[in-house]
Formats: C-alpha cells, sequence, structure tokens
C-alpha cells in the first residue's frame, strides 16, 4: 500500500529543487535533513535561525514569493520567468516547460501528475514563446 503522505511546502520546494537539479531524494530523507539542520522545526516550519541566517525566506506580500512557496514544483525557477499582471502571476514557456519537465522527472508523481504535465509540455510546445501563460 502506498502512502500519499502531505508534507509542509519547505520539504515540497527543497525536494522540487533536488529533483529538478538530479538529485535522488525522498521527501522523507529531505525532512530529516532539514529538521537535523536546524532549518525547520517538526512541524516543517522555517526556524528564526534559518530566517536569520538568510536560508529561507519568507514571501510577505511579494506575489511570485507566495505563489512559488504554494507551487514547489516551480520554486527553483528564477523570478525573471514570472510577472505579475492584474493580480495573478504569470509564467513564461521557459517556466512552463521547467515545471512540466520536474514533474516528469519525480519518481515519486503520480500517473495522473505524469499525464498532466506531459499533455501541459505538449501544449506549450505549440504556443508562441513570447506569452506569458
Amino acid at each position: 500500500m502506498k502512502f500519499n503522505i502531505k508534507y509542509p511546502p519547505l520539504i515540497e520546494q527543497s525536494y522540487s529543487f533536488m529533483i529538478a537539479a538530479g538529485i535522488k531524494a525522498t521527501k522523507d530523507a529531505v525532512y530529516r535533513n532539514m529538521v537535523a539542520s536546524d532549518l525547520i522545526d517538526e512541524n516543517g516550519n522555517p526556524t528564526q535561525k534559518a530566517i536569520d541566517e538568510g536560508l529561507i525566506e519568507v514571501a510577505g506580500d511579494d506575489l511570485i514569493k507566495q505563489f512559488k512557496a504554494t507551487n514547489p514544483v516551480i520554486s527553483s525557477i528564477p523570478n525573471q520567468h514570472f510577472k505579475v499582471q492584474n493580480g495573478r502571476v504569470l509564467m513564461d514557456c521557459y517556466a512552463v516547460k521547467a515545471a512540466a519537465t520536474t514533474v516528469l522527472n519525480d519518481p515519486t508523481a503520480t500517473p495522473e501528475q505524469h499525464d498532466s504535465a506531459q499533455h501541459l509540455l505538449d501544449q506549450v510546445n505549440n504556443l508562441d514563446h513570447n506569452e506569458w501563460h
């Protein structure tokens, strides 16, 4: 039986970053390492030490940072690939492709997530790459 454990956003972000970078890891190992390193507490919240030392950034009112915090699969994509328009965060084709590729390379992603990512990748390949989505 496979359990679908919901990890805190900082764990998901770190895990997604590692997968995108080609580093093999498990979410459990990432969680244990971040707690042991005093980056987060047992509940997945950043420690004051991690914030003070600039190791973990708090989003505040920045819509792009908030968007990336709630969508860990895009957390490692540079901010230049995002913009805010009418209160919505938009992504360029590079960001959409990077997010879809990260999901496709994630061994823990479900078949439905793989299918959605492949469909998104197929769609973005047919778009004008100068547009925002």
